[in-house]
């Protein structure tokens, strides 16, 4: 964690001297800048769309449709050894839909999870039953994961159900690299179905690619961590290709999502999104 911070006295005397003007300079870029992280933050340009960002933010790792093969690594000092589930996700953004398939572990294989706003199903293949989940489990764990169901289906929307405001800058927000980043604040709406106080995201400037996400509750407290690494160029996204999540009340904990495999923007087969593609195992 960088920190920084500033001499406040100063004798008014000195302000006849030329290296006041400096100082003033550099007092007046504070007070239009804020703080994240222990960071003082250089100020963005006054008529920056917060909004905007966001959802440039999202776009970069969603298309209108999006197919996506990846695998989750969970480790918690419960396990003797760390779990890899791998799985396969079809995301239909304009209907609000997706399907997720699990592959393995074998005694996961064939698990799946269909969301058709605003209902959310699984299926279990070992007892054969399809299940709804209802919307008080969004925020449940996600295959023993530090993932959460909502993660995985998006059922609520960071555009939709929060306000946004561009807080500065971070000229350096990933060690060892010259990349600079919007901080945009997410405050929910009164209303939103989210457990999040709010959360802080790091926006790389120039291609709108996430780099970081911190979430809070409604304390104020940091609750969860969330890193993208890996970050490549993809039919004209930068996509990060590594998500790291870590729960900051659950020690030893965290979970890696690596992705194989993304796709935008491609014809989906519409029965993909239907109760009986659950219980099919290809």
């Amino acid at each position: 964690m960088r920190e920084c911070g500033w001499l406040c006295g100063f004798d008014r005397n000195l302000l006849c001297v030329p290296l006041a003007l400096p100082l003033l300079l550099a007092l007046a870029a504070s007070a239009q800048s804020g703080e994240a992280d222990g960071v003082v933050l250089e100020p963005a340009p006054p008529d920056l769309d917060a909004r905007e960002v966001a959802l440039r933010a999202e776009n970069s790792m969603r298309g209108d449709r999006t197919f996506m093969r990846a695998a989750m690594t969970v480790r918690s000092p419960r396990l003797s050894k760390p779990r890899v589930v791998e799985f396969e996700s079809w995301d239909d953004r304009p209907g609000k839909r997706s399907f997720i398939r699990i592959h393995a572990p074998a005694k996961d294989a064939g698990a799946a999870f269909l969301k058709l706003h605003p209902n959310l199903w699984s299926y279990v293949p070992r007892v054969e039953r399809t299940l709804r989940i209802p919307p008080s489990m969004m925020m449940q764990s996600w295959m023993g994961s530090d993932f959460t169901n909502d993660d995985l289906v998006r059922e609520s929307s960071t555009i939709d159900d929060y306000d946004h405001e561009v807080l500065g800058i971070d000229p350096s927000p990933v060690d060892g690299d010259a990349m600079r980043a919007y901080v945009v604040e997410f405050t929910p709406h009164e209303e939103a179905p989210v457990v999040w106080g709010k959360i802080l995201a790091w926006i790389e400037i120039e291609h709108g690619t996430q780099l970081r996400q911190d979430f809070y509750d409604e304390d104020g407290e940091l609750m969860r961590t969330m890193r993208f690494r890996d970050i490549r160029e993809l039919q004209g996204r930068w996509v990060p290709h590594v998500w790291d999540v870590v729960p900051l009340d659950k020690e030893g904990h965290s979970t890696r999502i690596e992705i194989f495999e993304f796709r935008f923007d491609k014809d989906f087969d519409e029965s993909i999104f239907t109760t009986g593609n659950l219980k099919k195992r290809k």
